[in-house]
């Protein structure tokens, strides 16, 4: 009996340190195995060789359709789409308060002398017709070939018969607005602005004025009345004796002369426009010899 509780009593035991050992055995870095791990070796790439390369992309820009037709003109491609910008002038504005000057006044014609008598200007006439001769000694002088229509308000107070030949008017013969001029009148004044006829001196209507100057000595002096109409003559210092002179002005200027300021009714200045020039030329008798007649 008392070995069978020694007995029971030995395996209690025995178990117990038993549990006891299970229970103290905990893992140590001592006692825990070091694991060395394997390197992993990287397969070998394969590098192709330089004949198996693969062909490198080519970007291609596609050209432009160009018609191959005649009928169709080729469209030129230009080289840049902000070609280089054309260069504009820039006007210069012209000072208001300096005087425009004429640095190259116009040049002189040369002088042109009546080489036939039928164009001649003279003291007593223009061409064929002479101051004193009735208008049917006219018409007998020149012929078939001239024309004579009336022109109404020639000037002011004053009609004209239009001496024509060919279409083109010679010169005028003035006579009073209100009147007529018959075959029996006779000339009193003739008057031409065609080129065609000149004075003696190679002086006619187109001539510069400051060129007629020079011919007939002096100077030039214009003048005008406001109570004849605003008229505007020329008076050269050796004009010829029964020549009346006027001019021609230029571009929209109502004168040729540079007239002062004025309340008068008679005005004259030396000072003219250079580039104007003689517009008509008139020859008239004088109150002596033709102021009785009509």
């Amino acid at each position: 009996m008392k070995r069978r509780i020694y007995r029971t009593l030995c395996l209690l035991t025995i178990c117990g340190l038993a549990a006891c050992g299970k229970k103290d055995q905990s893992p140590t870095a001592a006692n825990t195995p070091t694991v060395t791990p394997t390197p992993v070796v990287p397969a070998p790439v394969a590098i192709p060789p330089p004949s198996q390369s693969p062909a490198p992309i080519v970007i291609t820009t596609p050209k432009p359709i160009v018609s191959t037709s005649p009928t169709t003109p080729k469209i030129a491609v230009p080289a840049s789409i902000y070609p280089t910008p054309t260069p504009v002038a820039i006007p210069v504005v012209p000072d208001p308060f300096k005087t425009k000057t004429n640095s190259k006044p116009d040049p002189i014609s040369k002088i042109r002398l009546p080489t036939d008598a039928a164009q001649q200007i003279t003291p007593v006439g223009i061409g064929a017709a002479k101051i004193g001769m009735t208008f049917k000694e006219l018409k007998a002088t020149v012929g078939s070939e001239y024309e004579f229509p009336v022109k109404t308000s020639l000037i002011e107070g004053f009609d004209a018969v239009a001496v024509t030949k060919g279409g083109t008017v010679q010169y005028y013969i003035p006579y009073p607005t209100g009147t007529n001029f018959t075959d029996a009148d006779r000339i009193k004044h003739l008057m031409t602005d065609n080129p065609n006829y000149r004075t003696l001196q190679g002086v006619g209507p187109g001539t510069p004025i400051r060129q007629a100057a020079s011919i007939y000595g002096g100077g030039a002096t214009l003048s005008m009345s406001k109570e004849n109409e605003s008229r505007e003559f020329i008076n050269f210092e050796q004009q010829p004796d029964g020549l009346a002179f006027r001019p021609k002005p230029i571009g929209t200027r109502s004168f040729a002369g540079d007239y002062p300021e004025s309340n008068e009714d008679y005005l004259k200045t030396q000072k003219y426009d250079k580039r104007a020039a003689i517009g008509q030329i008139t020859v008239s008798c004088s109150e002596d010899q033709c102021g009785a007649e009509r």
